[in-house]
């Protein structure tokens, strides 16, 4: 019995030391496969064709690799741009005028609304004349008996039959009745309101039978071809302005099209008071813009041609200064630009990119030096019009 005992106890310690030694042995062997960056075959992560488990992926403290982001790009390409000043404007029109009573009369016929296109000369309306066309009958009978006076006056004065004193009477009384009736029929074409110019009628402030007096608006009449913008320019910019010079116009109305304008004069002062100079532009409104509209006026200073260009969507806003990343195969390599005229979507690249090269549009956010990307299909934006 103490025999057996023993033989168990002694078994037992055996076995005790025999595991201590396998452990240490593995600890021994997994410690220099790490420190050679390997593993024993046949263990768990062991490289045998993939990295890590059945699945492929990479076990606890392993590099996986960085996935491709999806990215669109432009061509950079060469064509012509133009360096603009940039400002605001409100369009009015070269002849806008009101039209106002001279006489005091009622109003006996109106014969244009508010829309209506008018010729010169045109009449808008009538005022009541039978007062003033009776006054003006008056001093035409007036002048008729002083011409007779005249008359015989002349035959007198040949025979000497009258005196240089009732002469001159004569004469004087002559001059008097031709000038009243001349106002007098002056007086009576004021009860005609006629169009000065060709235009629209713009506003109408009067009504039917409504009395008018002198100097109340009748009519606002506007011609809108052309139409103005005027504008101020700073006076650092005064030497790149002449007259003739090309401009374009953009409205609320139609934002993706563009109005063409030109610089028709060019106010000789500067106003002190706001280091402006008036610069007015003369638009072409296709037959839809109208006064009082605010513009987006582009006055053209200088025009590049056959130089490099890539849309302004390509600038990475992360950066301090002016990068892009450009499309090398599978990677994004980043690149420092210098940045030249901008014009509506595109700007001009004066050095750091080739005609040729893929340039970032969509999906630069984030991108580093070397970082792998995925080139979209039908991402080419070169194709925008500015």
């Amino acid at each position: 019995m103490f025999k057996q005992r023993e033989l168990r106890s002694f078994l037992w310690a055996l076995a005790l030391v025999c595991s201590g030694w396998l452990a240490c042995s593995k600890g021994d062997t997994e410690s220099r496969h790490q420190g050679s960056g390997e593993r024993p075959a046949g263990q768990p992560g062991a490289s045998s064709g993939h990295t890590g488990g059945p699945s492929g992926e990479g076990g606890p403290g392993m590099a996986r690799p960085a996935a491709a982001v999806p990215v669109e790009v432009a061509v950079v390409e060469r064509r012509e741009i133009s360096s603009y000043i940039e400002t605001n404007g409100t369009l009015e029109a070269e002849n806008e005028v009101d039209l106002v009573a001279r006489v005091t009369a009622p109003i006996v016929d109106l014969r244009v609304e508010e829309g209506m296109r008018v010729d010169k000369g045109q009449i808008l309306a009538r005022l009541d004349d039978r007062e003033l066309r009776a006054r003006s009958e008056i001093s035409r009978a007036t002048l008729d008996e002083a011409e007779q006076a005249f008359e015989r006056a002349v035959s007198l004065q040949e025979s000497q039959l009258i005196s240089p004193e009732e002469y001159d009477q004569v004469v004087t009384r002559r001059e008097t009745a031709s000038a009243q009736y001349e106002s007098d029929r002056i007086q009576l074409g004021y009860t005609e309101i006629k169009a000065p110019f060709a235009g629209l009628i713009v506003t109408r402030y009067i009504h039917y039978a409504e009395q008018v007096n002198p100097g109340m608006p009748l009519f606002r009449i506007s011609d809108f071809s052309p139409l103005l913008c005027p504008i101020q320019v700073p006076e650092r910019d005064l030497p790149r302005v002449q007259v003739g010079q090309r401009a374009y116009l953009t409205l609320e109305g139609w934002p993706e099209e563009r109005f063409p304008a030109r610089v028709l004069r060019v106010r000789p002062v500067v106003d002190a008071a706001t280091g402006t100079v008036r610069v007015t532009l003369e638009v072409e409104t296709r037959g839809r813009l109208r006064p009082g509209m605010f513009a987006r006026v582009y006055l053209q200073t200088e025009t590049r041609s056959d130089t490099l260009v890539v849309p302004k969507a390509a600038l990475s806003l992360e950066s301090i200064g002016d990068t892009v990343y450009v499309a090398e195969g599978d990677t994004a390599s980043r690149r420092d630009v210098q940045l030249g005229f901008k014009e509506g979507s595109f700007v001009e690249i004066l050095s750091g990119v080739a005609e040729g090269e893929s340039v970032v549009v969509v999906g630069q956010d984030g991108l580093s030096e070397g970082t792998p990307i995925q080139v979209l299909a039908g991402g080419d934006a070169s194709s925008t019009e500015p």
